[in-house]
């Protein structure tokens, strides 16, 4: 993929993300959604092109996308969970769901936007739950270098939960991190 194609598709996730956060604090009709951020941003064409498209598929499949993310995150940290890491979590996941990019890509993207909107605490948080999330659903994020199989692996069980952003973390709402975790 050309840079610009990619700098495109990250600005892309960007504005999903903050379509999505806009929602969830004043849940609205989403063509407004997509208007609203689109006139504060001043976001190009193609940039919000890209960014409705994963909005809408977070919008169609919100209940699939968070019965996903329930799986993986403890209860306790749902509940608390930020905004800003519910918005880019939902675009990963939708992200996944209707492949427009392979899963190592869109975990490493939602990862940097997490990093960038909510704080350098919130990236391992995303990490682990993504990380799950493709785990549960058989998905393969092959490391550069390593062989790659054609047939994804079966879920492997897991003993370790995703780790909380930290207590110090600058995202209102974070889950708690855990005595002795």
């Amino acid at each position: 993929m050309d840079p610009r194609t990619a700098r495109k598709r990250r600005r892309g996730r960007e504005l999903a993300a903050q379509m999505l956060s806009s929602w969830d604090a004043n849940p609205g009709p989403p063509p407004s959604t997509i208007s609203a951020v689109g006139d504060l941003t001043r976001a190009s064409a193609a940039h919000l092109a890209f960014a409705e498209r994963l909005a809408r598929a977070v919008w169609e499949r919100i209940e699939e996308i968070d019965r996903c993310l329930a799986e993986t995150i403890r209860p306790q940290w749902r509940e608390s969970m930020g905004r800003v890491e519910r918005s880019v979590l939902r675009v990963a996941v939708a992200e996944l769901l209707i492949e427009t990019a392979p899963p190592r890509v869109v975990l490493t993207e939602a990862i940097e936007v997490a990093r960038r909107y909510a704080g350098e605490a919130a990236a391992p948080f995303v990490h682990a739950v993504l990380d799950g999330v493709m785990k549960s659903r058989g998905l393969v994020v092959v490391e550069p270098g390593e062989p790659s199989s054609s047939e994804p692996s079966s879920p492997e069980p897991s003993s370790s939960e995703p780790s909380p952003p930290a207590p110090d973390s600058p995202i209102s709402g974070s889950p708690p991190r855990e005595e002795g975790a």
